[in-house]
């Protein structure tokens, strides 16, 4: 083997190009000649260096050992290329498999000292990934929209990376090119593959937005079957990592993950019954939650085809469920279901309905109908429990802070002026807002001179009622009984748990982008990502398996690619590339999704 210099021009252009190709000689029928072998690029190393280079690569090719090697920067490129080379013919060479009535067997004598594994690359959860992507359609969607088939290929990365290796799009690439065999099981090199090249396919995917939904909400009602009769409705936000010049949706707010000191996104979900995504949105940071729902709806009736959401009832939570939205949600024939800000007038009374949890807590209901509306009374002792010690705590802390207020006035040292006392209580009270308002609170003074604190709790009752585990449920539908309602307002913590994944399982959080299309793009792809994994476990809940998507994750990473070489008696330096026996683990996930036991099959070359 050598290596060549090649100078290139383009036409026009004085400038010359020079990169390197590792070349052999071979003996054909005009005499010797060169055959390309590999391109090498441009190498940074002086001539001299060359054949040195080259010698090393054919060692390793052929698993001679050596005394001495050469120079680390020398090892390092021939390990490189040399692997390169590997796999260059391990795609050119043709997949191995055995006949299906017989056993095929090929029988070398070997040299057991000179095995050698290499390209070890995670297999089992990539081939999850790329049954889902290809089950949901998504190839052909995008195709329809004008995607490149390249691009589609990038887009299986991007949601393969979320899915299996969440992280920002440096992140999917690293992982793409040293730890997954993700490039084979889609076909594609993704070696050359740059951030900016993933950064414009996000900006690409994120303009056609509302047509992608809309296909994969129609794929997915025809695949699963499902109803589409609940719609569930709630939002989350997440947190960024810097702070994004000229933003507009960048924006300080309350947050939930308790990351005030970090500008904010709000992401909006709609679920249907069975958790999957039917509509998205991204909102500022700071955006008022009532003032949402508006938005959302009408996205989902714009990208709706005719025969989805027939008269859905949406699902709520207290803080968007406003009078505003519930009469838009009359106006647009929703029906609705939520916490009631407000109590109705009527009480319970007579008889209650005893609802069993699946925790095993029970919980007693009691329905009313007021102004057309029926109002479901909820009262549970385990939820009495966990309210009566969050009540405890906040009064707890409430009077802490007053009686460090109070020693303050009584310390010789301490500060007494009148107004800064007010100002701190102000404070506390804000801070302790779910109690403060059950509380008296009088400032004596002398002067502009604080001489005394008290407080009392007198309105000792309402305090006790408002954390008495008791809560009111509202809705339009008159034709559902207590235990109806209660079961259809829960099926709103999927909605919580979808936040959980995209957030912990999925890489929806940090976001580092600076831009908003990259932003808006990286909860995009998260959302995509999240598709698939509803899917997944769609699919293994039908078939009796029930683990979360993160030990399935971990598990199925178990499964690799992985390329041995070994030398035979005759010479001969072969090199198979296939996947790992598939463990229990491994076949019960491919039982139940009716995927063969090894992704891939085997491949073979000599050199």
């Amino acid at each position: 083997m050598n290596i060549r210099a090649v100078v290139k021009k383009n036409k026009g252009f004085e400038k010359e190009f020079v990169y390197h190709r590792l070349v052999e000689s071979v003996r054909t029928p005009s005499g010797p000649r060169q055959r390309m072998l590999l391109n090498l690029g441009k190498l940074e190393i002086p001539q001299d260096e060359w054949k040195t280079l080259a010698d090393r690569i054919e060692e390793i090719l052929s698993g001679q050992e050596v005394l001495v090697k050469p120079a680390r920067h020398i090892e390092d490129l021939a390990q490189h290329y040399a692997a390169m080379l590997i796999n260059k013919r391990m795609q050119d060479s043709e997949d191995v498999e055995a006949e299906p009535e017989k056993e095929v067997k090929e029988w070398e004598t070997v040299d057991l000292a000179s095995i050698t594994n290499s390209e070890s690359r995670t297999v089992g959860g990539e081939a999850l990934a790329h049954y889902a992507f290809e089950s949901l359609g998504f190839g052909k969607l995008l195709s329809g929209l004008g995607f490149s088939k390249e691009q589609i290929n990038q887009t299986e990365l991007l949601l393969a990376g979320r899915l299996l290796y969440p992280g920002s799009e440096q992140a999917v690439l690293r992982w793409a090119k040293n730890l997954s065999a993700m490039g084979e099981v889609v076909g594609a090199d993704f070696s050359h593959l740059s951030n900016n090249c993933l950064y414009r396919l996000s900006d690409a995917l994120l303009e056609k937005k509302s047509e992608i939904e809309a296909q994969l909400a129609k794929n997915e009602k025809s695949l699963l079957g499902l109803e589409e009769k609940i719609l569930l409705y709630d939002l989350t936000n997440s947190y960024l990592e810097g702070s994004p010049e000229g933003s507009k949706m960048a924006k300080r707010g309350r947050s939930k993950e308790k990351r005030s000191d970090c500008p904010l996104l709000t992401l909006a979900l709609c679920l249907d019954e069975d958790g999957f995504p039917k509509g998205s949105r991204v909102f500022p940071g700071n955006v008022s939650e009532p003032a949402t729902l508006n938005l959302i709806l009408d996205d989902i009736a714009a990208n709706s085809t005719n025969d989805l959401f027939s008269n859905p009832t949406v699902i709520i939570d207290a803080g968007i469920a406003t009078k505003d939205n519930l009469n838009l949600m009359k106006e647009k024939n929703f029906n609705y279901i939520c916490v009631s800000r407000n109590h109705p007038t009527l009480k319970p009374g007579g008889d209650f309905c005893e609802i069993t949890t699946a925790s095993g807590e029970t919980v007693s209901v009691k329905k009313m109908e007021q102004d057309d509306e029926i109002f479901l009374y909820c009262r549970s002792e385990g939820r009495k429990a966990k309210e009566t010690g969050m009540s405890n705590r906040f009064t707890q802390r409430f009077e802490d802070g007053l009686r460090s207020i109070e020693m303050s006035i009584n310390n010789p040292k301490g500060r007494k002026d009148y107004r800064s006392i007010v100002e701190r209580i102000g404070r506390l009270k804000e801070k302790c807002s779910g109690v403060a308002r059950f509380y008296s609170v009088e400032v004596t003074r002398d002067g502009e001179t604080a001489t005394a604190v008290t407080w009392n709790l007198e309105k000792r009752t309402e305090l006790e009622s408002h954390f008495d585990g008791s809560y009111y449920i509202r809705t339009n539908r008159k034709d559902l009984t207590e235990t109806e309602i209660w079961h259809l307002y829960v099926t709103l913590t999927r909605v919580e748990s979808a936040f959980r994944s995209l957030k912990s399982d999925l890489g929806l959080r940090p976001n580092f982008h600076q831009k908003d299309t990259r932003m808006e793009g990286h909860l995009f792809i998260t959302v995509l990502a999240y598709h698939l994994m509803a899917f997944l476990q769609t699919k293994l809940r039908g078939n009796g398996v029930n683990y979360s998507w993160q030990t399935i994750r971990t598990l199925m990473s178990s499964q690799c690619r992985i390329t041995t070489g070994i030398t035979t008696q005759s010479g001969k330096r072969l090199h198979i590339r296939q996947t790992t026996t598939s463990e229990d683990f491994h076949k019960q996930i491919h039982r139940a999704l009716s995927l063969p036991p090894k992704p891939l099959r085997m491949k073979k070359t000599e050199l």
